[in-house]
């Protein structure tokens, strides 16, 4: 048909040159505010604990644009999407800044930064109940193993009177025997069970330490085979691998097709994302159990990960959409991507922004219903306070009415300068989403040891370390994003489904 684009025409593909003073300033306020960050924490080892807080809020927001980044590459190949083909190479320059993130979260992972124990406190709370456990044990393992083997002496020698007491019926009914033999072998099951408890030293000591453990901590022994540190390493792990591994073997066979045009890595990218996908749900999942839930190890809720979720796909849109604004204004693009494709990202803005919505109000009408002490405890702390203002405020209003009214509107869905207004919103509802999440806990947290009537809501002068964290990791995501974008050309150049991305109507 006349007038339609041809991808041959783009098959050498367009290159960014990342503007040297940004990538300079990116730089120096990154990695500065980073030094100076942890330089305070050093010089104030006492405001160790509510610096812990700012900077896993900072990392997070952070990690959850470079993971969204990877969800929109996987459902892109797996729905064998076309429209999108222009700007998948920005979702995996998003993707691929997932290791930077995630080790930038290390210091909060390292108990030597003094941010672990203060954020996840079942951390030092195993570790002080094993240690009283391990005390008691060692005291009384010898008396135990003595009143196990009277014990064990005690039904052996039921046992043996049982079978005497039959024995010494001369002509039992056969009712009667029945019940002596049914009562010998419920004494010998009873005996046999006793016999198998391991009392040698070692085995005595083990079973009196869960002993003492459940007594002290029911909740954290009920949960010590997932909340144990050794386990806890090997989950991080497990995160780092499979989040960073998809990302970057994606992101690999994309940049391959681009030099070669071999459509087997168009079929293995096809192929791959289908099989990539459950991987990286439980990534993401179990990560932010991990990172998020366990603040309160006490708390549970089963849509943890999919709210997470809906925040990280939404805001990683967001970022898609001002990426490309900020491209087409610097001259990039402009051939490629049309007023169509803003109108499909905006579409895909407006569905997650419901979802949000709908995942957010169906976790707390849940919880408000079956009232259960365990899981409304996070809505009491965050109903305290300021907090039930800030709310209904930033999380009902901003987070989901205004972009909501906004995005309704289909002509607005193509202007770039209104979107990309929705996109910064959103991303700062985010930020302040995933705020109320983590920082109500820092104060009832951290001054829980003052007693019951001391407890506070806040850290005074805390706010500062949470904009100093935020600022460092947003200029080293920058940076980083920045040296992505001139790694490759802007878009698939050789991508079989470029003639579909260019030419979409919807």
């Amino acid at each position: 048909m006349a007038g339609l684009k041809d991808g041959d025409d783009f098959k050498d593909g367009e290159f960014f040159k990342s503007p040297a003073l940004l990538k300079l300033v990116s730089m120096w306020v990154g990695f500065g505010g980073m030094a100076l960050f942890f330089l305070l924490r050093f010089v104030m080892p006492d405001q160790a604990g509510a610096m812990g807080y700012s900077w896993l809020f900072a990392v997070i927001f952070f990690v959850s644009l470079a993971v969204g980044g990877l969800f929109w590459t996987l459902l892109h190949h797996s729905s064998n999407s076309g429209w999108g083909t222009v700007i998948r190479r920005l979702m995996e320059h998003l993707g691929a800044l997932i290791p930077l993130t995630l080790i930038l979260g290390l210091p909060l992972l390292i108990s030597g930064f003094g941010f672990r124990d203060a954020l996840w406190e079942w951390f030092p709370q195993r570790e002080a109940v094993l240690a009283s456990a391990n005390e008691a044990a060692a005291q009384e393992k010898d008396a135990y193993v003595v009143e196990r083997q009277a014990v064990i002496a005690d039904a052996e020698a039921a046992v043996e009177q049982a079978k005497k007491d039959l024995a010494d019926v001369a002509a039992p009914s056969p009712g009667h025997r029945a019940h002596l033999e049914k009562n010998i072998r419920t004494l010998e099951a009873k005996a046999a069970k006793l016999a198998e408890e391991d009392l040698s030293p070692e085995g005595a000591h083990a079973t009196l330490v869960d002993k003492h453990f459940q007594h002290d901590e029911a909740l954290l022994f009920a949960k010590r085979g997932y909340l144990n540190e050794g386990f806890f390493w090997g989950r991080q792990i497990f995160y780092f691998l499979a989040l960073t591994g998809i990302a970057l073997v994606l992101r690999k066979w994309s940049v391959r097709l681009d030099h070669d045009g071999d459509p087997k890595w168009f079929r293995w990218m096809r192929r791959g994302s289908c099989g990539f996908l459950p991987l990286y749900a439980t990534a993401w999942t179990f990560l932010v159990f991990d990172w998020l839930m366990a603040l309160d190890y006490s708390w549970f809720s089963t849509m943890w990960g999919v709210y997470l979720f809906a925040g990280a796909a939404l805001n990683s849109m967001g970022v898609l959409v001002l990426l490309v604004t900020g491209l087409r204004k610097a001259g990039y693009l402009k051939n490629v991507v049309t007023m169509e494709h803003y109108h499909l990202m905006g579409k895909l803005m407006l569905a997650f922004v419901i979802f949000w919505a709908y995942v957010a109000f169906s976790q707390f009408f849940l919880i408000w219903y079956a009232n259960i002490t365990e899981e409304t405890k996070f809505y009491l702390t965050r109903n305290t306070e300021f907090w039930n203002v800030y709310t209904i405020t930033f999380l009902v209003i901003g987070h989901f009415f205004v972009p909501f009214t906004v995005l309704l509107m289909q002509e607005w869905k193509k202007l770039p300068l209104i979107l990309s207004g929705v996109a910064v919103w959103n991303l700062l509802m985010h930020a302040l989403d995933l705020y109320w999440i983590i920082i109500p806990e820092r104060g009832p947290s951290l001054t829980a040891h003052l007693g019951a009537d001391k407890i506070a809501m806040t850290i005074p002068g805390a706010w500062a370390f949470d904009i100093l964290a935020f600022v460092s990791v947003a200029g080293i995501f920058s940076f980083f994003l920045l040296k992505q974008l001139s790694s490759t050309s802007l878009f698939p150049c050789r991508d079989p489904r470029l003639d579909e991305s260019l030419n979409v109507v919807n």
